[in-house]
């Protein structure tokens, strides 16, 4: 479970690592995995947005391409499982006040072979901000495994629309999650994506083994074609005494 955090700047240092040693023993208490995170301060004091067919306010999709790709060009497809965009509540644009807008989106393999998380950071309520983050990544969690492994994880789960019924609670079993809510399905969903994760970390492996493999390739033909210049012979030069 490794994540690219495009952090604000405007987030502090110490904020965050108190989210992120919540986030950590979170993901280890249910899921088993001790998450990564590696983090790239971001300036989001101004970003282009839309408005969409709800009247909610959203970034761009150009805008968020153009983050996603940033995000992986140093590792690759595989490199990271979320690119999360964390926008202190000072720069976000998505909501008009406390009670309007929306907090967050998930937005599952749309911009690349990644998740991309659009979340808020609140200022003065940590449980929102954790609530936020985990609320959208829990909208991922049937996509991935789907992806990754094959399974379809709704019948298991006893749902025809996992969003709508569990991560929005639209189903007497399930809650709204706002903090730390439908912890059952994260022990139903826990072998499965674990596998996915895996799977996935496996592939970037995989692609690393084969870039190695063909500089190794190149560096031997480069010493071979070296020793060829150093080596050559064109007929036998007189000896003279």
């Amino acid at each position: 479970m490794r994540h690219i955090i495009l952090k604000d700047k405007k987030i502090t240092q110490l904020a965050f690592q108190k989210w992120k040693l919540e986030d950590i023993a979170f993901w280890e208490k249910y899921l088993g995995i001790t998450p990564t995170y590696e983090v790239v301060t971001t300036d989001y004091s101004d970003y282009p947005t839309y408005i969409d067919s709800d009247g909610d306010i959203r970034p761009t999709n150009a805008y968020l391409q153009k983050l996603n790709d940033l995000a992986i060009k140093r590792d690759g497809d595989f490199g990271t499982d979320f690119v999360m965009v964390m926008i202190h509540e000072d720069n976000w644009r998505s909501d008009t006040d406390t009670t309007k807008g929306i907090w967050g989106t998930n937005y599952s393999y749309v911009f690349g072979k990644q998740c991309l998380e659009y979340c808020r950071w609140d200022r003065d309520n940590e449980a929102n901000t954790f609530g936020t983050a985990y609320h959208e990544r829990h909208h991922s969690f049937d996509a991935i495994i789907k992806v990754e492994t094959g399974v379809d994880i709704q019948p298991l789960l006893e749902v025809k629309k996992y969003d709508h019924e569990i991560t929005h609670g639209n189903n007497p079993r399930w809650k709204y999650i706002r903090y730390k809510e439908n912890l059952d399905s994260l022990k139903i969903m826990k072998p499965y994506l674990q596998t996915a994760f895996q799977t996935r970390k496996n592939k970037h492996e995989e692609v690393a083994k084969g870039l190695m493999q063909t500089i190794i390739k190149l560096a031997t033909q480069v010493i071979y074609l070296l020793k060829m210049k150093q080596n050559m012979k064109n007929g036998v030069p007189k000896v003279t005494t």
